[in-house]
């Protein structure tokens, strides 16, 4: 089957060619807490690791393992499959008869540290994700390339949506354009917030991919709209485009071959927001290591390290999956 992604470019050339996951070590997540256990409260919160498990199917575990209902288990972010990652669980637990065990666990999952806490975890909670990735390169990297890709990573990449948001081989297009043709989104659960965020993450990657083919993915431009993290782009809803003047235009020609999708999206419910459209990694580290590269970084919610990898060359998944999420 043809993959129904579009072609993103990248603003500067491939420094390096290699993999990326070739084994679970090789791609290592720690979830950054972005709050503090309130210490008391009807939720339990387990730090899990997991290796080879995606985190949906986690949750469902620790439900099933621990008596409670799917829809009690909470948590901040979904992590890779093919990895070991560290992460934040919440489970109800009102009357405190959920008994843990640090150093328990199941297959593919360990719980590393329990607490109280007044609140389910919800999807953003955390502050971001470190990554500590090993890359294979064909070829020993060369002291140039590495000082390159440390500019380039400090100026900043395109904070594309990462394959991981649109599925195997691009499978979560599919049900998006369906429903844009006229398909019934579901009116709740998972099924409707993957259409949507799809649909979404899309045509943000378009107007990401319209500021590089201009040149203008590390400039403002007249009628930007800026913050902090610098000039951003829109997720698309109900709403008019904040961008004025040649931004608003720019934005606007993008977006012209996806007009069905902007006003499906329009009529589903969701205010327009806004994401930067340019990502700086935090905590950066690069070396190289005979045919490998070594790179740690930081990156905020809803960021992918994929992107980072994009930026920085031509990386394969070396796992063999199609997206890295597919099921346990």
């Amino acid at each position: 089957m043809a993959n129904p992604l579009p072609h993103w470019p990248q603003p500067d050339a491939p420094l390096f060619c290699g993999r990326y996951r070739a084994t679970p070590e090789a791609f290592v997540v720690e979830e950054l807490s972005g709050f503090e256990p309130s210490g008391a409260g009807e939720h339990l919160l387990l730090r899990v690791r997991k290796r080879g498990a995606n985190t949906f199917w986690v949750a469902q575990e620790l439900a099933r393992h621990f008596g409670c209902r799917p829809a009690d288990v909470g948590y901040c972010g979904e992590k890779d499959r093919h990895a070991v990652t560290t992460q934040w669980f919440s489970l109800r637990d009102p009357g405190g008869a959920i008994a843990v065990t640090c150093g328990s666990g199941g297959e593919g999952w360990q719980v590393l540290e329990q607490a109280r806490h007044h609140r389910k975890l919800r999807r953003g909670d955390h502050a971001g994700n470190r990554f500590r990735l090993r890359l294979d390169l064909d070829g020993a990297p060369a002291s140039e390339a590495i000082a390159a890709a440390r500019c380039r990573l400090a100026a900043g990449v395109a904070n594309y949506f990462g394959p991981q948001r649109f599925g195997r081989d691009g499978g979560n297009v599919e049900q998006a354009a369906a429903w844009v043709a006229g398909a019934k989104l579901p009116p709740r659960g998972p099924v409707r917030g993957r259409i949507l965020s799809t649909a979404r993450s899309l045509l943000f990657n378009e107007v990401v991919a319209a500021r590089v083919r201009h040149g203008s993915l590390r400039a403002a431009i007249e009628g930007d709209v800026i913050t902090t993290e610098g000039a951003t782009g829109p997720l698309w809803g109900r709403g008019r485009s904040a961008t004025t003047g040649f931004a608003a235009d720019l934005e606007a020609a993008a977006l012209e071959p996806w007009r069905a999708w902007c006003e499906r999206l329009e009529h589903a419910g969701l205010s327009q927001e806004r994401r930067p459209l340019l990502l700086r990694p935090a905590a950066l580290a690069l070396e190289a290591e005979q045919q490998a590269l070594l790179l740690n970084c930081e990156l905020p919610p809803g960021a992918f390290v994929t992107s980072v990898l994009a930026a920085l060359g031509d990386f394969t998944d070396g796992s063999g999956s199609g997206d890295g999420r597919d099921r346990h």
